[in-house]
């Protein structure tokens, strides 16, 4: 009888130490929970108009294409470029490409 008491006891334990152990892992990954949101600067517009996105995302500007590029917004002023990306943190406002006038992306932050 002892030996089925320890053995339960045992498998118990495990039990509760991978639940825990899930608990922790899900903790730890909502830190993360806004995450990013990739903008593609193409030929002469962005890869959408506006965007919402949650409080802490990180917005990652990409250029495509061969035509250069700068970028202004919130937090943000990259000189004219044609390749590469750019990552920063969102903030409401709108982003623009003064080279090629009517180039902009309305972010949302909530």
């Amino acid at each position: 009888m002892n030996r089925k008491l320890l053995t339960t006891a045992a498998i118990a334990a495990m039990a509760l130490t991978a639940a825990a152990g899930s608990a922790v892992a899900g903790a730890n990954s909502g830190a993360h929970a806004a995450g990013s949101k990739t903008i593609k600067l193409l030929n002469a517009s962005f890869s959408t108009k506006k965007v919402t996105v949650s409080k802490g995302t990180t917005l990652r500007f990409v250029w495509t294409g061969n035509r250069p590029h700068n970028l202004r917004g919130p937090g943000v002023n990259v000189p004219s470029r044609v390749g590469g990306s750019k990552r920063v943190k969102a903030r409401t406002g709108t982003y623009v490409c003064d080279i090629h006038p009517g180039m902009k992306v309305a972010v949302k932050v909530r």
